[in-house]
C-alpha cells in the first residue's frame, strides 16, 4: 500500500541554509517547496491501492478516491469551475487577486517560477495516455507549481491553501483531480 502524505505544512517547514529572501517575506517557504518538489515522484503511484490511514490519522472522508484516469481527467471537460489547465477557477481568482495587490509580488513570484524549473522535472505522465492526455496533464502539473508559488509568496493574504493542501497528494505520488463539492466547502478528489 501506499504510504498517505506528509502535511503541507511539514514539506514547507524544510530549512535551508544560507537563503536569500529572493522571494519575499516567504522565501524560506518557497524554497521549502522547491526542494519538495525536487523530490516529489509524479502521478508514480496513482492507481495503487490505498491505505486506511490519512495523514497519520484514520481516513475521515476528507477526500474522495477516483479510480481510473477518465474519472481524473473529467476537471479538462468542466469549462464552468475549471480553467484551461484543469486548475480549480475559485483559489486561481484568489491567488490572481493576492499577485494583483502588490507589483513586488509578481516580480517574486516571476523568480520563483524561473527558479523552480532547476528543481521541478514534471515526469510520471504514463505512456498508455493519448499524446493529448498527456499534453494536458503536463500543463496542469506546470501550472500547478506556478500556482503553488503565488499561494505561499501572497501568503496569507491569499486566504487559500488549496494549493499547499495538493502538495502532499503530488509528493505521494498521486494525482489531486478537482473537488468535489463548491468550494471551500467539500472535498478533494485524488486518483
Amino acid at each position: 500500500m501506499t504510504p498517505m502524505p506528509t502535511p503541507w505544512t511539514d514539506l514547507l517547514s524544510r530549512r535551508v541554509s544560507n537563503i536569500k529572501e529572493a522571494y519575499g517575506p516567504n522565501s524560506r517557504d518557497v524554497i521549502g517547496a522547491f526542494s519538495a518538489l525536487s523530490e516529489t515522484p509524479w502521478l508514480e503511484r496513482v492507481g495503487e491501492p490505498w491505505s486506511e490511514r490519512v495523514d497519520g490519522r484514520q481516513d475521515d472522508g476528507r477526500v474522495i478516491v477516483v479510480h481510473s484516469w477518465n474519472a481524473a481527467l473529467a476537471i479538462f471537460d468542466d469549462n464552468l469551475r475549471y480553467n484551461i489547465n484543469g486548475l480549480l477557477l475559485a483559489p486561481c481568482d484568489r491567488a490572481d487577486e493576492a499577485l494583483a495587490g502588490l507589483p513586488e509580488r509578481r516580480r517574486w513570484w516571476q523568480g520563483a517560477r524561473e527558479d523552480v524549473k532547476r528543481y521541478v522535472a514534471l515526469s510520471g505522465i504514463p505512456d498508455s495516455l493519448p499524446q493529448e492526455q498527456q499534453d494536458l496533464l503536463f500543463e496542469h502539473l506546470y501550472e500547478f507549481v506556478s500556482m503553488l508559488l503565488v499561494e505561499i509568496i501572497a501568503s496569507p493574504e491569499t486566504e487559500c491553501t488549496y494549493f499547499r493542501e495538493q502538495l502532499p497528494w503530488f509528493h505521494a505520488g498521486r494525482f489531486p483531480c478537482g473537488w468535489e463539492g463548491d468550494w471551500p466547502n467539500g472535498r478533494m478528489r485524488i486518483f
